[in-house]
């Protein structure tokens, strides 16, 4: 999977640059900064210089931008890795699992889906406003060729990031249905720990990118139950149930093998309890020699041994029950909800601090 590449990543991976993260976050930012520049130079050549560089919103649009560039760029690097990583935990043969690769590379590399989505995307509007649009490419010169240009580049990564945030959930939810062959043990959320990271990535995207959506179209909040009756509760509902529905199969699977485990336990606990009991109730004449009546204390020395061997087992199974029922269900840990909740709350946060910096400002 490391041949493939996001159609976004193919163009920066052709520029002889290091891969660290602040690097390709600053090439990230200069490509964007000189988009922007453009569209100086175009509304600068028509004199509107100033409302260009005055409006806010072209800020936050580059904003979005970045957060999808960057989140391309972790996305690359992890998403093989994290697949490949989950591979022995997963009860299939190589094809089976060469095939499931194959969707999952398909949904998150092929440029088919990209395309598409950026075509209903730009195309919806563009069929509503198709006179004008064509209007302002022939009669406002270059400012009009760089707005059409601009808002197919911007239809285009606004797919991108929607459709990347689509591929790892498929990723995640996919891998997810697949068979799981593992022993329980406290080591469960770290063998997972490439889904989790997944699952945060995806939050990540999202939460964030609704953040950047909820600012200006939302009308002003008022007070708690304008936020609470807002768009911005069912997105974020929206999007932490899609976290934890991939989690959920893989819940479902370890916790069938805890209930197999501990019905294992309790049966194997009640043959020793009913062969122990066997034993110590046994009558003392049958510990004895049939024909004189004699104790024989090589025999009774035997059974104390038999049941004190018994009650050992008894006493391991005890431990092994409680260590069982110790062990996680969930493949997730606090870290990761904790994390999760916190960006869960980052559109109602960005909400709230625009209202409190808009009315600082008026």
């Amino acid at each position: 999977m490391s041949e493939k590449m996001i159609w976004i990543e193919r163009f920066f991976n052709l520029l002889p640059i290091s891969k660290k993260v602040k690097v390709q976050i600053s090439v990230r930012l200069f490509f964007l900064f000189a988009v922007w520049l453009s569209g100086l130079a175009a509304f600068a050549l028509d004199g509107q210089a100033v409302q260009y560089t005055s409006n806010v919103l072209f800020i936050l649009l580059f904003g979005s931008y970045l957060l999808i560039l960057v989140g391309t760029f972790f996305v690359q690097n992890s998403l093989g890795d994290t697949v490949l990583s989950v591979r022995p935990l997963l009860n299939v043969d190589d094809s089976q699992f060469n095939k499931l690769l194959g969707r999952i590379e398909w949904y998150s590399y092929s440029v088919i889906p990209y395309l598409l989505l950026t075509v209903i995307l730009f195309v919806r509007p563009l069929s509503q406003g198709a006179v004008a649009l064509f209007s302002r490419m022939l009669f406002e010169g270059f400012l009009g060729i760089w707005s059409v240009c601009f808002a197919f580049f911007s239809t285009l990564l606004s797919a991108t990031g929607l459709w990347v945030c689509v591929s790892i959930w498929l990723t995640t939810y996919l891998v997810s249905r697949q068979p799981i062959q593992m022993k329980l043990s406290p080591e469960t959320t770290n063998k997972f720990r490439g889904l989790t990271v997944l699952g945060l990535q995806f939050a990540a995207i999202y939460f964030l990118g609704v953040s950047f959506g909820v600012i200006f179209p939302l009308p002003p909040i008022r007070s708690l139950s304008d936020v609470i009756l807002s768009p911005i509760v069912p997105f974020t509902a929206i999007g932490l149930i899609g976290v934890f529905i991939p989690f959920y199969n893989i819940h479902r699977t370890l916790l069938s093998l805890k209930r197999k485990e501990l019905s294992k336990i309790q049966s194997e606990f009640k043959h020793l309890e009913t062969t122990l009991n066997g034993i110590l109730t046994e009558p003392d004449d049958q510990l004895g020699d049939q024909s004189t009546g004699a104790r024989t204390p090589e025999r009774s020395l035997e059974t104390l041994i038999t049941a004190g061997t018994i009650a050992v087992r008894i006493f391991n199974l005890q431990v092994r029950e409680r260590r069982v029922r110790a062990f996680q269900e969930w493949p997730i840990d606090t870290g990761f909800i904790s994390k999760l909740l916190g960006l869960g709350l980052a559109p109602v946060a960005a909400k709230i601090i625009q209202e409190i910096l808009s009315r600082f400002s008026s």
